[in-house]
């Protein structure tokens, strides 16, 4: 659903008043339209409790009640509901996923204004409008085209904690000025003077400091070398991987320079992307805002894993010298358990018998059509106890033997 159609149902049920609230429960307001608002810049739309909390400047239940009137009132509905995924070894905390919701026009409000529409739900489109209905649908437009007030900032008193007004003129240097609503504020300080003060004072150093060199998200030095090869495979991964397209070009080319630094090819960081994709549910269960966030979150565990790999390793390996114990042989054992899994097992190669009864296994219909043609060649081809088992399931009616 459009934004600008969807804004002007949102006008319509907040002005006709359909909506009913339970008892303690804030109306279809002002706050009501804000948070649609919000929720219709988004695409998909799946945002968080705090997002929305930031946004609305307002605490989680109030954005927990205007979502359910959205809801209660057909213009919101889910489309999936946010679920947390299990922990990981190697995880500090629960991934949770965020619920993605649908935009819809409620049918009340086609009815009210005598609109033609063409489809159902998701596949509604408008196709035609009654005369009564047209100079209302152009003043929700007007109301829906309309960008909504920001809240002007206030200054708090220094000493009762009041919210002061603030003026958009300048202070004259030296003396005090007019334009405030407030005389003084503390020793003969304007309100203006303060706030001019306190955004010099509280103003945070920016950059990095002078000499240091840019470092990746592994602390790795950036060279123009890595920059090219983050480029090149950031270009493979937009064509080849949907899920990451949220980001953009040099946020994808940024975390992917301690991949350029590995010595990967694009065909192994499209892998990679694959399997933390799998890994995480990217693409399938949810379309993540800030891929580049959670590839430099895998990133980071990836290399938390190693070092605690490599540090148990180094422990074990340090532990296993004395032998006068039976702790220490199983320390031993540990040890030789990490060898085997550093070092490839050798592949043995099947005789032919294993191979004859592996396919008589999986095709069980060979074994049939040679009890048939010769059961003494088919009890030295495959055994007595495997021609008995097939011999008995083929003589049973219920059953019906085919290839697995």
């Amino acid at each position: 659903m459009d934004r600008y159609s969807w804004m002007q149902a949102v006008h319509w049920v907040h002005g006709a008043g359909l909506y009913v609230p339970p008892p303690r429960r804030p109306p279809f307001c002002e706050t009501t339209v804000r948070l649609a608002e919000v929720l219709s810049k988004l695409t998909p739309c799946r945002p968080s409790i705090a997002h929305l909390m930031r946004e609305l400047k307002c605490s989680k239940r109030t954005v927990q009640y205007h979502r359910d009137i959205l809801q209660a009132t057909g213009l919101l509905a889910w489309r999936s509901i946010g679920t947390r995924l299990p922990m990981l070894p190697g995880q500090t905390r629960v991934t949770c996923l965020t619920s993605e919701y649908e935009r819809l026009i409620p049918v009340s409000y086609d009815r009210a204004l005598g609109i033609r529409t063409a489809g159902e739900g998701l596949e509604r489109r408008m196709v035609g409008i009654s005369d009564e209905g047209r100079p209302v649908i152009a003043e929700l437009g007007k109301k829906a085209a309309k960008k909504p007030c920001r809240p002007r900032r206030t200054v708090r008193h220094s000493r009762t904690g009041r919210p002061v007004k603030t003026s958009r003129c300048t202070p004259i240097e030296g003396g005090t000025t007019h334009c405030v609503g407030s005389s003084s504020v503390g020793d003969q300080k304007t309100t203006g003077t303060a706030r001019a003060t306190k955004s010099i004072t509280g103003k945070k150093p920016t950059g990095r400091p002078a000499g240091e060199r840019r470092r990746t998200v592994l602390g790795q030095v950036v060279n123009a070398a890595m920059m090219a090869v983050g480029d090149r495979i950031a270009r493979v991964a937009y064509r080849r991987v949907p899920w990451v397209r949220q980001a953009s070009h040099d946020q994808l080319r940024w975390v992917l320079n301690d991949i350029a630094d590995r010595g990967w090819n694009p065909d192994r960081a499209v892998a990679w992307l694959t399997e933390i994709a799998s890994h995480y549910g990217a693409g399938a269960l949810w379309r993540p805002e800030r891929p580049h966030a959670l590839i430099a979150h895998a990133l980071r565990q990836e290399t938390e894993q190693n070092a605690y790999d490599q540090r148990l390793r180094q422990d074990v390996a340090a532990r296993v010298e004395p032998m006068d114990n039976t702790a220490m042989r199983e320390l031993a054992g540990l040890a030789g358990l990490f060898a085997l899994m550093d070092t490839p097992a050798p592949t043995p190669n099947p005789s032919p018998a294993e191979e004859t009864l592996a396919r008589a296994h999986w095709v069980p219909r060979t074994v049939v059509a040679a009890i048939d043609d010769n059961v003494d060649a088919a009890i030295d081809r495959y055994g007595v106890d495997l021609v008995a088992r097939y011999a008995g399931l083929a003589a049973n009616p219920n059953v019906q033997i085919g290839v697995r």
